[in-house]
């Protein structure tokens, strides 16, 4: 009687993709440190912008909805950038 090596089969499925390796591991490390984002971005830290966004009332039913501090943020920034914008200009923007 002949036996034939049968290789196990691979039971373990491979969830990784090609285009996994794209993007960089650190973004941080692709990033121009005086780039305009990141300095607004760092000043907007530094304001406490929850005093002024305190009677946004809660999320009761629905679509869950953004963040009110990070809306605020790409707003003034759209306005900081090209002046006057209307919101669905600064939609395409983003």
């Amino acid at each position: 009687m002949v036996k034939f090596y049968v290789p196990m089969k691979n039971i373990t499925p491979n969830h990784s993709k090609v285009k996994q390796a794209v993007l960089p591991l650190f973004i941080s490390d692709y990033l121009n440190i005086c780039d305009p984002v990141l300095v607004f971005d760092r000043f907007m830290e530094g304001i406490d912008l929850e005093k002024y966004l305190k009677n946004v009332p809660e999320h009761v039913t629905g679509r869950i909805r953004y963040n009110p501090t990070s809306m605020l943020k790409t707003i003034l920034f759209g306005f900081m950038t090209n002046g006057y914008i209307s919101l669905r200009e600064l939609e395409d923007c983003c």
